[in-house]
């Protein structure tokens, strides 16, 4: 059993404006019918209730795609909305993207990188 894992990598703030880019990107990743899709946010600086919103609108439509969506890299502001809006218990967040591998290897599946 293969898994496919698509990598989305937003950068700066995730806003309203930025969180519309990344919800098209995720659009565009869905037609593709991946199992996984990693949003890697090291590179993001600040997330907003907008941008959390379309964190939980991917994970939503990714579950009903039969699918999976993970978070890795976290910056501290990013762990302190998660952990006020509880969305550290609806969404799976790795510390590391070599974390979420490392996970996937355990479960034998052979992760493919897009």
């Amino acid at each position: 059993m293969s898994a496919q894992v698509k990598v989305l990598q937003p950068s700066g703030i995730l806003n309203s404006v930025s969180s519309q880019e990344l919800l098209q990107q995720f659009s565009d990743c869905l037609k593709g019918k991946p199992q996984l899709i990693l949003v890697n946010l090291q590179s993001v600086d600040f997330i907003d209730s907008s941008g959390l919103g379309a964190l939980v609108s991917m994970h939503t439509r990714m579950r009903l795609a039969g699918g999976k969506l993970c978070l890795c890299s976290l910056n501290d502001q990013a762990k302190s909305l998660f952990d006020i809006s509880d969305m550290d218990r609806i969404l799976e967040v790795f510390d590391t993207a070599a974390e979420f591998y490392a996970k996937e290897a355990r479960k034998n599946l052979a992760v493919l990188v897009e």
